[in-house]
């Protein structure tokens, strides 16, 4: 026959329990971790489609200049109907700086009328578009190059005026999602114009 003792002291029932809250409590700090790498991640690849979205826009923007055979002029391209010609913004004519507009292209065009472009695409006779989770747009600014007068760029005398030499262009693009992130981004491209 067994013989048990006559009263059990619950040693094996407190250590199980013990054992439990431990395992719980790891279980539970885990499942954080996950879901904060889920959320990390999530940011991550969200940034990294808003970004791959803005670069559509700049190189749209950029490739706005390749059939232009004369630097177009400042104030000309921005408007809705345009599929072709770049969006050449005209800064003395809406009062600003261009130190301003470089440094801010976003906060200091907000609002002001026609100084964005919508994403088209490449193919000019059929529009795409950044679907319906993505806003881009897209302008150019005109650059100031060589010293006041661009005699380090265009060393003959009227070529500026003529339009031949070396034309410095900023292309800006922003790309927005539905929460209102944003990736904006900038780039800078030299066209050279004979005749």
């Amino acid at each position: 026959m067994n013989n048990f003792p006559a009263q059990q002291r619950g040693a094996t029932l407190v250590i199980a329990l013990a054992i439990l809250v431990i395992v719980t409590l790891l279980a539970v700090s885990s499942m954080r971790e996950v879901v904060l790498e889920s959320r990390i991640t999530g940011n991550v690849i969200e940034q990294t489609r808003l970004q791959n979205a803005a670069e559509s826009g700049l190189r749209e923007g950029e490739r706005r200049f390749v059939n232009t055979l004369r630097p177009p002029e400042p104030g000309t391209g921005c408007t809705a109907d345009n599929v072709a010609r770049p969006c050449l913004l005209d800064l003395a004519a809406l009062n600003l700086k261009l130190a301003d507009t470089h440094q801010n292209p976003v906060g200091v065009l907000k609002g002001i009328a026609n100084t964005w472009m919508s994403y088209r695409g490449s193919d000019i006779s059929s529009a795409t578009t950044a679907g319906t989770l993505y806003s881009v747009q897209w302008n150019n600014l005109p650059i100031p190059s060589g010293g006041q007068v661009n005699e380090a760029e265009s060393p003959e005398y009227g070529n500026l005026m003529r339009g031949i030499g070396t034309f410095y262009y900023e292309t800006n693009s922003v790309a927005r999602n539905q929460t209102n992130s944003e990736t904006v981004l900038q780039t800078v491209l030299a066209r050279l114009y004979t005749n």
